[in-house]
């Protein structure tokens, strides 16, 4: 049986955004039965936990007779692989798939967390309004660049979704709290058409009853 570790409550404005919720929606996609563990910050700081999420992180995918996995664009990857499922397989397109999955992760998501720790984690207002606007200006470079692959294709690689789309279309929630896709029509309507899979929308349902089955006073800290 496939395990995976998600947090057993965050704050309003991150419901729906954990990162575990890509590894919901994967497994959903490709068919796979699965258990959720959810586990406070104790366990994220548990010498055990990490030495299997060396980060104390989550999400984390146990199964049986497999070593543990971390990192949900590697684990993604995994599941695709192995189930035969959300790659092309036309050997070069599988590449350039596997090409875009890591770009989402690594040429476009950094840009976009940057306003998430601005706008969501900064306390000191002066220095926000000081930050913002040079973030702001990064993230529409990247999105104007990737405005400009999708204008004419309704996925990233090929004519169906793969683990790329499922990547980059998880990557736009972190700025789903602004109204900066709404300038970049190509990519919105990219992450539309990602977002109306019914296997993503029952990974972030799933996501948030589990959050709603609990609250703060579940979470439980380490001690100072």
């Amino acid at each position: 049986m496939i395990t995976l570790t998600a947090l057993k409550w965050v704050p309003p404005f991150a419901q729906g955004q954990v990162r575990d919720h890509r590894i919901r929606w994967v497994l959903k996609e490709v068919g796979w039965p699965y258990r959720v563990e959810l586990i406070d910050t104790v366990v994220q700081q548990d010498p055990g936990y990490r030495l299997e999420q060396p980060f104390g992180q989550v999400p984390l995918l146990r199964e049986d007779g497999r070593p543990t996995l971390f990192e949900t664009g590697a684990i993604v990857l995994d599941v695709a692989t192995r189930s035969g499922r959300l790659l092309p397989e036309a050997e070069a397109d599988r590449a350039r798939a596997v090409c875009w999955l890591f770009a989402a992760l690594n040429s476009v998501e950094p840009f976009l967390a940057q306003l998430a720790e601005v706008d969501f984690f900064m306390k000191d207002e002066a220095d926000k309004a000081r930050r913002r606007p040079g973030v702001i200006e990064m993230i529409e470079t990247r999105l104007g660049q990737l405005d400009v692959v999708l204008q004419d294709r309704a996925y990233l690689v090929g004519d169906a979704f793969t683990v790329a789309d499922l990547m980059m279309s998880s990557v736009m929630k972190i700025v789903g709290h602004t109204d900066l896709l709404a300038r970049h029509a190509a990519v919105a309507a990219h992450r539309d058409r990602c977002f109306a899979r019914p296997a993503y929308r029952e990974a972030i349902a799933e996501q948030r009853r589990d959050i709603a089955a609990h609250g703060p006073r579940d979470m439980k800290y380490p001690s100072a």
